[in-house]
């Protein structure tokens, strides 16, 4: 039983992707629900924007 704080020996392990692989499949995947993020951004930031465009415009309305 190995004891607290002793090193892993990880000598002759092989992985069936390599580091390209394994970029690739994350781009693909960001690729894919990037244009899902995007939206559900922009109904969470457009609102906020309006917001403040109608608050600054009736603030200098009022001076």
């Amino acid at each position: 039983m190995p004891t607290l704080g002793a090193a892993l020996d990880f000598t002759g392990l092989t992985l069936p992707f390599t580091v390209n692989d394994l970029v690739g499949s994350g781009n693909a995947l960001l690729g894919f629900i990037g244009a899902f993020v995007l939206l559900s951004l922009a109904f969470v930031i457009v609102p906020k924007l309006i917001g403040l465009i109608r608050n600054s415009i009736s603030a200098a309305r009022g001076r």
